[in-house]
């Protein structure tokens, strides 16, 4: 210390912005690996899917991606600020304190939105593959013609997946999309489901899938899985972990951000 031994409040800060630090790395940590999920699944055909999605305005893939990289952001600056409270400490400098605290406070604002927008896509994802599904999703092939279509099937194929909630009958998340009710294999009943959710269908024997599987939906011949498992545990398996993380560092950013607002008006010296 600048001028004797530490008081009893001093140490408390110190003590909180070692936590913070913890938490900061923690945030990186977390951050990166939602970074590694999203990058794992998210690209080819999955992304075309994801990019029609919407949650809010944004578009699912990129909305995930940027609040993965805000998280690292986000550790990176706490574990800047705390170096700087630490030196104010150190220092017993009021008006870097203050900066400090006014820094760690401002950055809840975007560690809020942060949990919020994470938790938005965690309640609505699957609601929204549904609506995208039905939307977007009008023949059963992998042919380019049909971008979307071509890229649910793809999906259903390499991810081993059936619609969004799972297949159990004839009668699942298919039989709204105009593929059932306007035009295609399943409005002219000879296909149930598609024939990439028949088990081990490649490209190659994908217009030789068997009809028991397609056609009659008998079990053991499909992936009965929906694909909304597939997609949630690929990219938000992590979010009990980032809610935690991010409110444990935002209950310790109020208190290490008031305590040295307090602490730095209570000081003598500038």
């Amino acid at each position: 210390m600048a001028h004797g031994r530490p008081s009893k409040h001093e140490i408390a800060l110190i003590i909180i912005n070692m936590m913070l630090l913890v938490i900061g790395l923690a945030l990186i940590i977390v951050g990166g690996l939602v970074v590694r999920d999203v990058s794992s699944i998210n690209k080819d055909h999955v992304r075309l899917v994801l990019d029609s999605i919407t949650v809010g305005i944004s578009k699912l893939g990129g909305l995930v991606s940027t609040l993965s990289i805000l998280m690292i952001l986000i550790g990176v600056l706490i574990l800047a600020v705390t170096g700087l409270g630490l030196f104010g400490i150190f220092c017993r400098n009021k008006y870097m304190l203050i900066t400090y605290a006014i820094i760690v406070l401002l950055l809840l604002i975007p560690q809020i939105t942060v949990v919020s927008l994470w938790n938005k896509i965690e309640t609505e994802l699957q609601d929204k593959m549904i609506e995208a599904l039905e939307k977007s999703y009008k023949d059963d092939t992998i042919l380019d013609s049909n971008p979307l279509s071509k890229s649910w099937n793809f999906i259903f194929m390499t991810q081993n997946c059936c619609g969004v909630t799972g297949v159990q009958s004839t009668t699942n998340d298919f039989d709204k999309t105009s593929w059932c009710t306007t035009s295609g294999s399943c409005q002219a009943t000879s296909s149930q489901i598609p024939k990439g959710c028949c088990i081990n269908i490649t490209e190659s024997t994908y217009n030789a899938a068997p009809s028991d599987c397609h056609a009659s939906v008998n079990p053991g011949t499909y992936h009965s899985k929906g694909c909304y498992g597939v997609i949630k545990g690929g990219m938000l398996s992590l979010t009990p972990s980032i809610t935690g993380v991010i409110v444990t560092a935002t209950l310790l950013q109020i208190v290490a951000g008031t305590f040295a607002l307090w602490y730095s008006y209570q000081s003598k010296n500038v």
